[in-house]
């Protein structure tokens, strides 16, 4: 079975902000992707690319939109050294920036051949630290929302 994008479908990271920033959050999500998967036993492997990031968020002027995500891409990913985050069920581990770590993913099938599921991911475990600016008056907290919808053909 392989996961592709499709229009019903979402891969998105949502990214809590701190101090003077407090309430709001960075949407982000991977609109290109690539998976595979067995149903019996139940196991699969996606890949995003992290080079395609895009940023959702409702609150940036666009060319703040931008600005994120290139952030998002070059400093936070390193995508064009790893161009590709990384998780596979059978292990339970994230790859992000080349590194490691178990997440535990929660996830059900919705209607037929359509699962959607979620985890919480501590940046820090893949070397990330949480950005600040203005001095550390606006910050990011470390721990992340991922969600998805992904249909299997």
């Amino acid at each position: 079975m392989l996961i592709v994008p499709g229009p019903e479908n979402y891969i998105r990271l949502e990214v809590l902000k701190t101090g003077l920033m407090r309430g709001k959050k960075h949407v982000f999500e991977f609109p290109v992707y690539r998976g595979k998967g067995e149903r019996n036993p139940n196991r699969y492997e996606i890949a995003l690319d992290a080079r395609r990031i895009e940023c959702k968020d409702d609150w940036l002027k666009p060319d703040d939109l931008k600005k994120v995500a290139a952030y998002a891409v070059k400093d936070m990913l390193d995508a064009e050294r790893h161009p590709e985050i990384v998780y596979k069920s059978e292990s339970g581990l994230l790859t992000i920036r080349g590194k490691s770590a178990p997440v535990g993913v929660a996830y059900k099938e919705s209607s037929a051949n359509v699962f959607e599921g979620e985890a919480t991911v501590d940046m820090r475990l893949f070397g990330l630290k949480p950005p600040t600016a203005a001095l550390g008056a606006i910050g990011t907290e470390p721990w992340m929302k991922l969600s998805f919808r992904v249909r299997v053909v």
